[in-house]
């Protein structure tokens, strides 16, 4: 199985936040890229390389977690347009469970 390059693409966030317009688009980019480096200053970056799973369907396990805890985190950053991550984001239970989660793989 080929490693993808992103977890969540634009159009899955847009998806995910109901935006059918293009305007907000760059905004999203960025939101993107702002949740992936939360996770990764997080958890590390163990959980996006297929060789720490034991098997595709573990990878891809791990991937969905990843996109769902990227979604929550652009969620709650475009509805306040912001790009910092509230403190409390990190102890929602939610969350919390996911990042345990993808800091223990590898």
């Amino acid at each position: 199985m080929a490693e993808e390059k992103e977890i969540l693409t634009l159009q899955q966030a847009k998806d995910y936040l109901r935006v059918s317009y293009d305007e907000d688009d760059e905004e999203i980019e960025g939101l993107i890229l702002t949740a992936e480096a939360y996770i990764d200053s997080c958890v590390g970056t163990g959980y996006k390389d297929r060789a720490n799973y034991e098997s595709d369907e573990d990878y891809e396990k791990g991937r969905r977690i990843a996109a769902l805890l990227q979604k929550k985190i652009i969620s709650d950053m475009y509805e306040v347009r912001a790009t910092t991550v509230r403190v409390n984001t990190k102890t929602d239970s939610i969350t919390k469970t996911i990042l345990d989660k993808l800091a223990n793989v590898g």
